[in-house]
């Protein structure tokens, strides 16, 4: 009966191939061409739906997707039909699937779509991404790109070909609001006398908490039985860091390429576990039955240890660094998600946290008084280009930066604002050459972090 499934399926695919656009086997146009064609491979994790949130003039309507079961696809093709049906701005995306477990050979066969998304198995991506570079695609995926060693290499190789390929990680905190202003004040060296390299404590520090049980657009989020399994998802380590690497190499360096021998030093890196319940990942995944995958994180007491959190300490043009990831089963208190960051200038210490009422917010702290503080401070935020409204509150301890509500983006914007940034640098044939260092600092970072980390016990917050 399988084989009889299987049988008319190719059959089906094979005529959709000669009546809709052909078997060719050749390369894609790729950047030949300015109209974008999605081509979404094994969309495992929700971020590949959030690509086609709006819609997008320089994007087709149609989209190829491609996977090995409809399950590995269905979190993505809800997510789709929602964005199709919705009251407000509804998208008209027409995606043409195909499942089996030739899902990648039957992907590169056809003219199917010229930028592939990549959204998923983190230990497949990068196989998936030499893929579709060697077939023409561009490439468009979210974070990790990789998440070893091994994957490293892999993706030196694919940028140190000549051409090389355009591939783009889905970086979003660039355009957070909140890290634009502490960008911004940061670089204004006359006002912040630069960052304070001698202190007590690294000069930037990150600190976040996240969940394996949330909702996202207003519903529960389903994660697949992969997401525990840290061999395919990455560790915390490797994941959620990428992010805050990257704000640092782009608060600091700017449009200036990385040399990793000179620029970059790990200090030190650590891992531990996150426990959960089996019962925990009944409501998450929806699965009664831990999958084989699993077998390795199992405790003995038939529930799950996950390898979720991690933390390191390294040196950026000699800015000392700390980043801490740590994930929780579930916000018992409605809190949500948790980050907080801190930027220790000679002048003054910017901070990212929770105001009163529990919204995310900056606070700047001057390291001594000044009458002339608040003024310089206005001065700064003034500056600012396209923000224009900035404000100030006085506080106990310093200043809150009081933001205009029409300033703020959420998640889902900030994926549309990097995918128009694909474009651009689509448009023009290819990543400029700081970018290209920027990824490549930024998984070396990761994935040695993660191949010397210590191991450790749970930590307190």
């Amino acid at each position: 009966m399988v084989n009889m499934k299987l049988h008319r399926k190719n059959y089906l695919w094979s005529a959709l191939c000669l009546l809709s656009f052909g078997c060719s086997g050749g390369k894609s146009p790729s950047g030949d061409t300015d109209q974008i064609e999605l081509l979404v491979i094994q969309p495992e994790h929700f971020h590949a739906a959030l690509v086609q949130k709006y819609k997008n003039t320089d994007i087709g309507p149609e989209v190829y997707l491609f996977a090995d079961t409809s399950s590995s696809a269905e979190a993505y093709q809800k997510l789709i039909q929602q964005y199709n049906s919705r009251d407000d701005d509804p998208t008209d995306w027409k995606v043409i699937s195909y499942y089996g477990n030739d899902f990648l050979e039957k992907a590169f066969v056809a003219n199917t779509g010229n930028v592939v998304v990549l959204a998923g198995d983190n230990q497949r991506k990068i196989d998936f991404m030499a893929q579709s570079v060697q077939h023409g695609k561009d490439v468009f995926a979210d974070k990790p790109l990789v998440i070893n060693e091994e994957g490293y290499n892999k993706l030196s190789e694919l940028f140190n070909a000549n051409p090389a390929p355009l591939l783009y990680d889905i970086m979003t905190e660039r355009y957070d609001i909140k890290n634009l202003i502490v960008k911004s004040l940061l670089n204004d060296t006359k006002f912040s006398g630069g960052i304070n390299k001698d202190g007590s404590e690294a000069a930037v520090q990150f600190n976040s908490t996240h969940h394996f049980i949330k909702e996202v657009s207003g519903k529960p989020l389903i994660r697949p039985a992969m997401f525990y399994n840290t061999l395919q998802q990455g560790e915390g380590l490797v994941d959620v860091t990428t992010h805050y690497i990257d704000l640092v190499y782009w608060m600091f360096s700017s449009e200036q390429v990385i040399d990793v021998s000179k620029d970059l030093k790990l200090d030190s890196s650590f891992r531990w576990q996150t426990k959960l319940l089996k019962s925990d990942f009944e409501r998450s995944t929806g699965l009664k039955q831990y999958p084989s995958m699993l077998k390795d994180a199992q405790t003995k007491n038939g529930d799950l240890a996950v390898y979720s959190n991690g933390k390191m300490a390294f040196s950026f043009k000699e800015i000392p660094v700390s980043i801490a990831v740590q994930w929780k089963v579930e916000s018992l208190d409605n809190s949500g998600d948790q980050f907080s960051a801190q930027f220790d200038t000679k002048k003054f210490r910017l901070e990212i946290k929770p105001d009163e009422k529990g919204a995310m917010a900056v606070f700047v702290v001057p390291s001594k008084a000044n009458n002339q503080f608040e003024r310089e401070l206005r001065q700064s935020l003034q500056s600012i280009k396209d923000l224009p409204g900035l404000d100030i509150i006085q506080g106990k301890e310093g200043y809150k930066i009081v933001i205009p509500q029409d300033l703020y983006l959420s998640h889902e914007d900030h994926f549309a604002k990097v995918l128009a940034q694909f474009v651009s640098y689509r448009r023009a044939k290819g990543l400029p050459d700081w970018e290209k260092s920027f990824m490549l600092a930024k998984y070396y970072l990761t994935t040695q972090a993660l191949a010397k980390a210590k191991t450790i016990e749970y930590e307190k917050n």
